[in-house]
């Protein structure tokens, strides 16, 4: 009885070790299947039919009713199924509609146009390029006379940078031309909506910050003072006369160097603006965390951040607030002037603040910008759009959006159809050329299920809304290596960083695009080397001893990393100083290599060390 006791107890002791010593191999599938996952575990929470809405015209009569990112499913009761169909329904339609949006019912009437531009639904979780999904192009044209190309360059340098700043990826700006003489900016970019394109894109960015001002009226006649010097007026019906100006309501006029604004009157005040900060005193814009986030208010959240700028500003600032009488609230007990800060954006009152009785006559140059949003969403992007545009600058001329319209993906809908039987029809030529060279399908079929494997595992870091999968592979990741610390078994470091390392990055995403496809195609050019090299390392002398199969491996190793290092030393710089398609290449390429000398070489490694064994 104690002698099968003892056999049963070697037997599976001996499983037990042989699965921890391909514990290598065993990170490797996890992170494949972790990879599968993350690309293709989609969330449909309006059913996988319809259509997702990319844009929506301000001429349409759903704008207002229908968003970017809404998936519609029915028009007029009719379901439809993908972008084909809804082009069926929609052609020519007119009169009274009604849209199933996000599974909510939308009527209206379509007198002209509808102005919903659509996409298919996605099907898995990969964020794709211009070139791979479509996209928008949208047509901007300068308004005013005697726009030169030099005015063009500077717009799409400040639609660029406003671009960069926001984090939008893959925009493509053109210069156009017409027959009369006149210049149009296109835009292409894969998943912008009207909310950029109204909010980011074609606003201008004219900035400024004007002071309220009331003053008395007795018999006619006022004082408006400033700094030392005291400016009389007379009123006489809506018109002011001042400083020997005669000013009607609307109308500017200069004191001191200042921008004033006569807003209007009443019988006992009159009430000026005056400009004391404008966008060219905008010296920074902060982002940090405490100057600058969201905070949840009643009924909805408040955002703000602070602005530097300039001593000129700073010193108009002093100058109107100087003889401004202050009040105390009988709410809060605080002192404040009788005057509020307001600030503008195009024209349009983006905060209106009060100023505390502190500031009555200081060189103030961290004036706050604040606002309020019925949701903590739209409060964080209103915030990040008003520090795009005022830290981009404002641009030269006003720009009119002309057209919108949906594009189609530059290489076809069947695309990945066609990627997908090229890869196998390559991973079909390795395996012949492999085959040939060691005339063994135990050493070649390995292979390419590596080469292929590093793929997936590229795809599945690229992917989208996978963060919890990713924590489910690290934490998976931490019981392997866990158990073969535990087992007392020796441990690569590469191994173990990578299984780290990895599921943080696929935490992230980045868009595919045709250099990010280059950039996988060089990984795997480089890991089918890799995998031969070690090929050839390990076997190619029959009789040697176990410990020189592991000295082959590491020499093997040595050349492996030493080649990847140069790679990803040689791409660092076209990762963080390129741009376009040379960033897109250099990513993906690095991420591939870490792939490969962290989780597939040495599991190839530990797969041709266990067959040189047998």
């Amino acid at each position: 009885m104690a002698d099968e006791c003892q056999r049963a107890q070697m037997v599976y002791g001996k499983e037990g070790s042989g699965m921890i010593k391909n514990w290598k191999v065993l990170i490797l599938i996890v992170m494949v299947l972790g990879s599968v996952f993350a690309v293709g575990l989609k969330t449909y929470p309006y059913g996988r039919d319809g259509v997702e809405v990319v844009y929506v015209s301000t001429e349409s009569p759903a704008s207002g009713m229908i968003g970017q990112g809404d998936i519609i499913t029915h028009v007029n009761d009719i379901p439809i199924k993908n972008l084909d169909e809804w082009k069926v329904q929609v052609a020519g339609i007119y009169g009274d509609v009604r849209l199933k949006v996000n599974k909510q019912d939308i009527s209206f009437f379509v007198n002209d146009t509808l102005g919903i531009d659509t996409l298919d639904i996605d099907r898995n979780n990969l964020n794709l390029g211009l070139d791979l999904k479509g996209g928008t192009r949208i047509i901007l044209e300068p308004e005013g006379e005697n726009i030169s190309a030099e005015t063009i360059r500077q717009v799409m340098s400040t639609l660029e940078t406003r671009s960069n700043l926001y984090g939008l990826q893959e925009m493509k700006f053109t210069s156009l031309g017409s027959q009369q003489g006149g210049y149009f900016i296109q835009i292409e970019a894969a998943g912008v909506g009207k909310n950029i394109v109204d909010d980011l894109l074609s606003r201008q960015g004219d900035f400024a910050a004007k002071i309220t001002r009331k003053e008395s009226i007795s018999n006619n006649t006022g004082v408006l003072d400033l700094g030392d010097n005291n400016y009389e007026f007379t009123v006489d019906g809506d018109s002011v006369e001042i400083d020997d100006q005669t000013l009607l309501p609307e109308e500017t006029f200069i004191l001191d160097g200042i921008e004033f604004e006569y807003l209007n009157k009443t019988d006992t005040t009159i009430l000026f603006l005056a400009k004391v900060y404008t966008g060219n005193d905008i010296e920074l814009v902060y982002t940090d965390p405490q100057r600058s986030g969201t905070t949840p208010e009643q009924n909805g959240f408040s955002f703000f951040f602070t602005v530097l700028v300039s001593q000129e500003g700073a010193e108009r600032f002093a100058k109107v607030t100087e003889n401004v009488p202050s009040y105390v609230d009988l709410n809060s007990g605080s002192e404040y002037l009788d005057s509020s800060i307001i600030l503008f954006l195009d024209g349009r009152v983006v905060s209106d603040l009060r100023i505390s009785s502190g500031l009555k006559g200081a060189v103030y140059t961290t004036p706050v910008v604040t606002g309020f949003r019925t949701t903590q969403e739209e409060a964080t992007q209103e915030r990040l759009t008003l520090q795009t545009v005022l830290r981009s600058g404002a641009l030269p001329v006003k720009l009119k959006t002309t057209s919108v319209e949906v594009i189609s993906p530059t290489l076809g809908h069947n695309f990945f159809d066609s990627a997908i039987i090229a890869m196998l029809l390559a991973g079909v030529v390795v395996l012949v050329v492999v085959f040939i060279r060691y005339r063994s399908f135990k050493i070649s079929i390995p292979l390419v299920f590596i080469a292929l494997s590093e793929v997936v595992i590229i795809l599945g870091l690229s992917a989208a809304n996978d963060a919890l999968i990713w924590a489910a592979v690290l934490l998976i990741n931490l019981l392997i290596i866990g158990l073969v610390w535990w087992k007392k078994q020796p441990l690569d470091i590469y191994v173990v960083i990578g299984a780290f390392l990895i599921p943080l990055l696929g935490m992230s995403s980045w868009t595919l695009d045709l250099p990010a496809i280059g950039g996988i195609i060089a990984a795997i050019g480089t890991g089918v080397d890799h995998q031969i090299i070690i090929a050839d390392e390990t076997l190619t002398s029959k009789k040697k001893k176990d410990y020189d199969t592991k000295e082959r491996i590491k020499r093997a190793f040595f050349i492996i990393v030493g080649a990847a290092m140069t790679t990803i030393a040689a791409m660092i710089p076209l990762a963080f100083m390129g741009i376009g398609l040379v960033r897109g290449f250099a990513i993906t390429t690095i991420i591939g290599v870490l792939v490969g000398i962290m989780i597939t070489r040495p599991a190839y490694a530990r797969i041709v060390e266990r067959m040189k064994g047998e």
